[in-house]
C-alpha cells in the first residue's frame, strides 16, 4: 500500500482571476507535469450558498422510492442524463456505491434538430427534472452549474496563457473558447450512499481501499470543477466527517497517493484529458478515486461540472508537438489498475486525414468504463 500524502493544493482567488493577475506559474504548479491536476479557487460570490441549497437535494432525490426514481432514467441517452445508479462499471465492476443525477447545467434543450438529438443522445438530450418530487431542483442545479462555469472560464484563460508560454503553436485562448462555445457542458449531482447500507463495494486492497465511494478514474473532458463534499447523517442533517481518511484521492504521475484537501468555501477545477491533448501534454489530468467514510449512516453530496468540446470538435495537438507528449510513458505507467491509458482511447491522425472528434473520443472513454 501507497504512502498517502496529505496535500493542500494550489488556492487561486476569484478577484486576481477577475482583475487578470498573472497567474502562470500557478497553473504550471497545478496543471504542469510535476502537478496535482487540481486547483481550487476561494471568494466566489454567491457560490456558498448555491451549494448550501443544492447538495441536500442529492440525498433527497436519492431517498424517493425505486419506482418514482426510474421514471428519471434515460437509457435512450445511455444514462447520461436523469438518474443513472449501478450502470457505470469502474474497476471492472458495477458502481452501485453512488447514485448520479445528470443534466445540462446551461441549456434545457442545446439543439433542436432530432436527428442530431437521436444520433447523440449522450450530448445533447434534453434535459429531464422531478418537477413534480423535487421542484426545486431545477434552479438550484442550474444556478451552481452556471456560477462553477463562469469561474472555469477565468481558469481557462489563465491556463491558456500558460499553455501558450511553453507551445507557441498553441491556438490562443483554445480551452476558454471551448468552454464558451460548447452546448454539451453536463453536470452531475452525486450521492454517496453510506458505506453500510451498500454490499456491492469492492474489497480494501493496495488502490480499491482508496476507491470504495468512487472507483480510479480520469476525467476525459476539458475541465471539471467540483463542490467539496456535504456529509449528512440518515435525517439528512448535515454533520462533521470525523473519518480523517475518508475523501478525494490522487495518483500523481510519481505514483505518490495524495489525499486532497478542497476548503469548503472553495471550488476546486480538476483539468481533463480533453485539455491534455489540446495542450500536447503541457497539462496534464490526474486519475483520482473518492474513499468512503466509515462513519455509519452517513452519505457524501457532491456536484461536479465536466465542461467540454462540443461532440464534433477535433481531439488535435498543437502543429509541431510530438504526439508521444500527450502522454508520457511513465505517466501511463503509473495509471492505478482499471484506469485505461489515453492511447488507448486517443487517435492521433497523419495530415489529410479527419481528426478523431471529440465524440469519438468520448464513446472509446465510455466503453472502457460501462
Amino acid at each position: 500500500m501507497s504512502e498517502v500524502v496529505k496535500c493542500d493544493v494550489v488556492e487561486l482567488d476569484y478577484n486576481d482571476l477577475i482583475n487578470g493577475v498573472d497567474l502562470s506559474a500557478d497553473i504550471e504548479k497545478a496543471y504542469g507535469f510535476d502537478g496535482a491536476g487540481v486547483l481550487t479557487v476561494r471568494n466566489v460570490p454567491e457560490y456558498i450558498d448555491a451549494r448550501g441549497r443544492l447538495l441536500p437535494l442529492s440525498k433527497k432525490f436519492a431517498d424517493l422510492p425505486n419506482n418514482v426514481k426510474e421514471k428519471y432514467v434515460m437509457a435512450d441517452a445511455y444514462y447520461a442524463f436523469g438518474w443513472s445508479h449501478g450502470k457505470e462499471k469502474l474497476q471492472e465492476k458495477p458502481d452501485f456505491s453512488k447514485g448520479s443525477y445528470y443534466n445540462n447545467p446551461q441549456y434545457d434543450r442545446p439543439v433542436d434538430d432530432e436527428d442530431i438529438i437521436a444520433k447523440y443522445p449522450s450530448f445533447v438530450h434534453p434535459n429531464i427534472w422531478p418537477k413534480d418530487e423535487l421542484p426545486e431542483m431545477e434552479h438550484a442545479f442550474k444556478e451552481l452549474g452556471q456560477i462553477i462555469v463562469s469561474v472555469g472560464k477565468l481558469v481557462a484563460k489563465q491556463a491558456d496563457k500558460f499553455v501558450r508560454s511553453k507551445c507557441s503553436t498553441y491556438p490562443e485562448g483554445y480551452l476558454e473558447n471551448v468552454i464558451n462555445t460548447s452546448k454539451c457542458c453536463k453536470a452531475r449531482l452525486l450521492h454517496y450512499f453510506p458505506i453500510a447500507q451498500d454490499g456491492n463495494q469492492a474489497e480494501e486492497s493496495k488502490d480499491s481501499e482508496f476507491s470504495s465511494w468512487c472507483g480510479w478514474h480520469n476525467d476525459h473532458g476539458s475541465l471539471t470543477g467540483l463542490t467539496s463534499a456535504m456529509y449528512l447523517d440518515e435525517a439528512g442533517d448535515m454533520v462533521v466527517n470525523t473519518d480523517k481518511d475518508a475523501g478525494l484521492y490522487i495518483r500523481n504521475r510519481k505514483s505518490e497517493l495524495l489525499h486532497i484537501n478542497i476548503p469548503v468555501t472553495n471550488i476546486a477545477f480538476q483539468i481533463g484529458e480533453t485539455a491534455q491533448v489540446h495542450s500536447g501534454g503541457f497539462m496534464q489530468a490526474t486519475p483520482h478515486a473518492v474513499r468512503g467514510s466509515k462513519m455509519a449512516g452517513v452519505s457524501r453530496e457532491t456536484f461536479a461540472v465536466f465542461m467540454e468540446p462540443n461532440w464534433y470538435d477535433p481531439m488535435e495537438i498543437p502543429a509541431g508537438v510530438d504526439p508521444a507528449h500527450a502522454q508520457s510513458q511513465s505517466a501511463a505507467a503509473n495509471l492505478p489498475p482499471g484506469v485505461p491509458p489515453l492511447s488507448k482511447r486517443w487517435e492521433h491522425r497523419e495530415a489529410g486525414q479527419p481528426a478523431q472528434t471529440f465524440g469519438e473520443f468520448s464513446d472509446k472513454t465510455h466503453a472502457s468504463y460501462y
